[in-house]
C-alpha cells in the first residue's frame, strides 16, 4: 500500500503554496520527511488568526490570503473554489482500508506558521507472532493483511491442499484480492502452486 494517499499529498502542498504568507521575507514552505510522517510547513498561521486544532475541519470557512494564486490553482484543477483541502485529506485518509485512530492526522498553527502531519499508513504495524509466523517485509505489511496469511498457512498446515475458492470463502475476499495475498506466501516459500489457472491448488 502507497505510505500516503495522493490526495492527501497534493492537497497538503497545493494548500502551502495558496495559502503562505509571502510577505515574511526569508521564510519558506518546506516538507520533511520522517520513518513515520511527512511534515508539511507552511509560514503563515490562519488568514482569521484562529488556531487550526481548535477547529473542526470539516467546517473550515474558505478565505484565500492569496486570491490571484488561489484563482491560478483553480483554473489548473488543482483546487476547488469552494474550499475543501481540510475535508479532502481527512477523507482520502479515513476512506483507506486499513485505516486506525493512530494515522489520525496532525494540523497545528500558531499565528505565523502552520504545519500538516501526514501519517506514514505503512510504518510500525505489528506482526502476529505465532508458529507460523510470517516474515514482515520492512516492517510495514499492514496487520489485515498479516493476519491473512496467517490464516492461510493455518489452514494449510491442517490439510493437504487448497484451491483459491476456498481461500477467497477463508478470507472472505474476492480471487483477486486471495491471488494477491497467496503470491506473497509463494515469495516467500512458505507454500507452492500446482495446477494452472482456476484449477490451481495450494501446497
Amino acid at each position: 500500500m502507497p505510505d500516503y494517499p495522493d490526495t492527501a499529498v497534493s492537497e497538503g502542498i497545493v494548500n502551502a503554496l495558496i495559502h503562505r504568507d509571502y510577505l515574511e521575507l526569508g521564510s519558506e514552505g518546506h516538507i520533511d520527511m520522517f520513518d513515520d510522517r511527512l511534515e508539511i510547513y507552511s509560514p503563515g498561521g490562519m488568514p482569521d488568526g484562529h488556531k487550526v486544532q481548535d477547529l473542526d475541519l470539516r467546517n473550515v470557512s474558505s478565505r484565500w490570503r492569496n486570491p490571484i494564486i488561489a484563482d491560478i490553482f483553480n483554473r489548473l484543477k488543482y483546487m476547488d473554489r469552494r474550499g475543501s483541502g481540510f475535508k479532502k485529506i481527512l477523507d482520502s485518509y479515513e476512506f483507506q482500508e486499513y485505516y486506525t485512530e493512530k494515522m489520525k492526522l496532525g494540523f497545528r498553527a500558531s499565528n505565523s506558521e502552520l504545519w500538516l502531519i501526514l501519517r506514514n499508513l505503512n510504518y510500525n504495524l505489528n506482526n502476529i507472532g505465532n508458529d507460523f509466523s510470517v516474515q514482515i517485509v520492512d516492517n510495514k505489511m499492514p496487520i489485515k493483511m498479516g493476519q491473512q496469511l496467517e490464516k492461510i498457512l493455518q489452514c494449510l498446515s491442517e490439510q493437504e491442499e487448497c484451491p483459491c475458492r476456498d481461500i477467497c470463502a477463508l478470507l472472505d475476499v474476492k480471487e483477486r484480492r486471495a491471488r494477491q495475498v497467496l503470491q506473497i506466501l509463494q515469495e516467500q516459500g512458505k507454500i507452492e502452486s500446482i495446477g494452472a489457472n482456476r484449477k490451481s491448488r495450494y501446497i
